[in-house]
């Protein structure tokens, strides 16, 4: 949900600086459609199992780690565009550690509490309530320093955040701010009535 919130914020900061945003639409992605898809498909099907249904089972996991993958996938093939292995390295940080604690997330009991202060203490070893998160101390969280141990707070609500989640906002900016450009403005001159043209970079 985070990077969802950080596309948003991006793409407005883009508005407010005057870039060309429709020039994201325009870029051409290796893969085809239908790679999109599945990939798509997979988030959704991810979204629904994480937040509709308690608990931890092999299906939940398998959709989280297939997401993951097709995602890194996509942003592999087409790592000719900007942030693309900035993404894509970020997406391999975080299926590592995952893979590692069995296919979740982890987040120490004292970091979950201080970014959920107003939930209820979750039993360590479960997933958190609505999430993909797995409560466990950091002595027994495998490549402890690859999860969620960066808190960010917003008016409404705070999370913790990984390195890879880190690298993945990074890769999402570049490609924002490097397929954009600003847009160009026509003035015309006071002298002569011609009209000149300035393009920005």
């Amino acid at each position: 949900m985070i990077l969802a919130y950080a596309v948003i914020f991006l793409l407005i900061l883009a508005l407010l600086l005057q870039r060309d945003v429709s020039a994201i639409g325009k870029v051409k992605v290796r893969g085809g459609k239908k790679l999109l898809v599945i990939v798509v498909g997979l988030y959704i099907a991810q979204a629904i199992l994480v937040i509709f249904v308690p608990g931890q089972n092999t299906l939940q996991m398998a959709i989280l780690i297939l997401s993951q993958i097709a995602l890194g996938f996509l942003f592999v093939l087409n790592r000719h565009l900007p942030g693309a292995k900035l993404f894509a390295l970020g997406v391999f940080l975080n299926v590592l550690v995952m893979v590692a604690n069995g296919g979740w997330m982890p987040i120490t009991p004292a970091t979950y509490q201080h970014v959920h202060p107003e939930w209820a203490t979750v039993e360590v070893g479960t997933r958190a309530p609505e999430s993909k998160n797995i409560v466990l101390p950091r002595a027994e969280t495998n490549l402890w320093i690859l999860s969620d141990i960066i808190p960010v707070f917003l008016p409404w609500r705070g999370w913790a955040v990984s390195i890879g989640d880190v690298f993945l906002i990074v890769g999402i900016a570049q490609f924002i701010f490097q397929t954009t450009s600003k847009r160009e403005k026509i003035t015309a001159k006071t002298t002569g009535g011609s009209i000149s043209e300035n393009k920005g970079n």
